[in-house]
């Protein structure tokens, strides 16, 4: 699900859950792409069933102290576009690989 215009931001976000990954552990879904503007890269975060976002950057030279938490669904949005590039470049690598995934379990080879 790419984002090319500002609406589609807003599926993204409702869409989350069907684009990212799982973190059993931390019960939360999750996708990374890269931060283009401090040379790291930037994991967001949905926490289980809510609409709770958060974002943690790292790189070779920095790491945030914690994750930042959106106040609103509107902050996120915001963050989403001002990243659409980078975000864009993720999902169509993730999109290949679960493609794949996908062909295995249909031929019967495990994951």
């Amino acid at each position: 699900m790419q984002i090319k215009k500002k609406i589609d931001v807003n599926s993204v976000l409702d869409n989350f859950t069907s684009i990212s990954y799982w973190d059993a552990k931390g019960q939360k879904h999750y996708l990374v792409f890269e931060d283009r503007i401090r040379g790291g890269q930037w994991t967001l975060m949905k926490y289980g069933a809510s609409d709770q976002f958060s974002v943690h950057g790292i790189g070779e030279n920095y790491s945030d102290d914690e994750e930042l938490f959106f106040d609103n669904r509107d902050s996120v949005a915001s963050f989403l576009w001002e990243n659409r590039s980078a975000y864009n470049v993720a999902v169509k690598k993730l999109t290949g690989v679960f493609s794949i995934e996908y062909k295995n379990q249909l031929a019967g080879e495990p994951i």
